[in-house]
């Protein structure tokens, strides 16, 4: 018995010695076992690090090609300018995926007429009403219902010039924004080539610029097309810039580029359109003061007819009526000093001879024949005397 007791108490004291080894074994070369009882280290992991939180305003730069301003933060908002890769821009803060700008050079506003003073100079004006909205305009679009700031009561504004309508364009006001969206714009400008003999060009090297020619005549198109909205509807000429954003369309492989000029191209061709029926509808126009100025000579003969002896009249008068000098242009070297005017001295014709001393007939009630044309800008007949009657002394 007391054999057995001794042989079972070696035995535990070489399991019980044998605990830590193998604790070590599972635990790695090095390492130690807690002690019975001991807190577990927590384990801990480094965050990653948040962007930094820029401060505005600062200055960014387009990043890519051609980059749409718009008057608001959304899509649906119109645009107001298109901007080149490697343009600044002034951020005053952000929205939603979209940036907002401080207006760009060649940005302006549009104010009503009736809400403002302008200065002597016309340079400024003050705010009369007791609030103003300063309207965005579009360059490329009859578009300005977007109000890019509102003014007080008394707040002063750069005048530019008048516009269309009952506005005056004016310089944006300090707390107006422009929105683009956030990822064409970078914080960081184009990188400076380095200056001096620190790489020697070997012909192998010299590379074709990155410039997309197309994109350079995309822009072209842009800058004409604002050149002919400058200009008065009739004088415009869009046959240019259409066959550029054709090309464009047609061969542009990027699709952003594709679509922006057949965007471009629908406008453009409604423009042309627009002009083609202005021009119709004032030559319209042009034509019916011809013929209502045919339709007044002819009442007028009429009346001077009655009333004179038809015995004495020939056929075929081209005007009949009394022969009075033009007294607007008495003192004037001018051919045109004579009309025939009705009974109510009201001017049928004006006249002018070399066959007749249309002198000698002043006062005298006249039928005349010759050459008859029409003068728009008096907008009557101008009748070159061949033959002249008198049928009333």
């Amino acid at each position: 018995m007391g054999r057995t007791r001794l042989v079972f108490g070696s035995l535990l004291s070489i399991v019980l010695a044998g605990l830590p080894l193998a604790a070590s074994a599972q635990m790695g070369p090095g390492v130690l076992p807690a002690a019975a009882g001991a807190p577990v280290p927590a384990v801990t992991t480094t965050p990653a690090p948040t962007p930094p939180t820029p401060t505005y305003p600062y200055t960014g730069y387009i990043s890519a090609d051609l980059v749409n301003i718009r008057c608001g933060p959304a899509l649906y908002y119109y645009t107001l300018q298109t901007m080149s890769k490697g343009a600044p821009v002034t951020v005053e803060g952000a929205k939603g995926g979209w940036l907002a700008l401080r207006p760009p050079d060649g940005i302006h506003g549009l104010i009503r007429k009736s809400d403002l003073t302008v200065g002597a100079a016309g340079a400024s004006a003050t705010v009369s009403a007791p609030s103003a909205r300063v309207y965005a305009p579009s360059a490329t679009a009859k578009r300005r219902w977007c109000v890019a700031a509102t003014l007080k009561q008394d707040d002063t504004v750069q005048v530019l010039g008048p516009a269309e309508g009952d506005f005056v364009k004016v310089a944006m006001p300090e707390d107006a924004r422009v929105y683009v969206v956030d990822e064409y714009v970078a914080a960081t400008g184009p990188t400076a080539q380095p200056q001096g003999d620190q790489h020697t060009v070997a012909p192998g090297d010299i590379k074709p610029p990155t410039t997309d020619p197309l994109v350079e005549t995309f822009k072209e198109a842009e800058s004409e097309l604002r050149t002919e909205l400058a200009k008065d509807i009739p004088d415009r000429n869009f046959d240019d810039i259409a066959a550029k954003f054709t090309e464009v369309a047609e061969k542009a492989e990027k699709a952003y580029l594709k679509n922006a000029a057949k965007r471009r191209l629908v406008y453009v061709t409604a423009l042309a359109e627009q002009k083609t029926e202005l021009v119709r509808v004032a030559s319209l126009a042009d034509k019916l003061d011809e013929r209502l100025a045919d339709i007044k000579t002819d009442w007028a003969m009429k009346q001077v007819e009655a009333q004179a002896d038809r015995r004495l009249l020939k056929p075929g008068f081209l005007a009949t009526g009394c022969l009075a000098r033009m007294e607007s242009l008495a003192e004037v070297d001018h051919p045109i000093k004579f009309k025939l005017v009705d009974q109510n001295n009201r001017p049928l014709v004006v006249l002018k001879s070399t066959a007749y001393d249309l002198t000698k007939y002043l006062g005298k009630i006249v039928g005349i024949r010759g050459t008859k044309t029409y003068l728009k800008e008096w907008q009557i007949h101008l009748v070159t005397v061949d033959d002249l009657q008198v049928i009333e002394q």
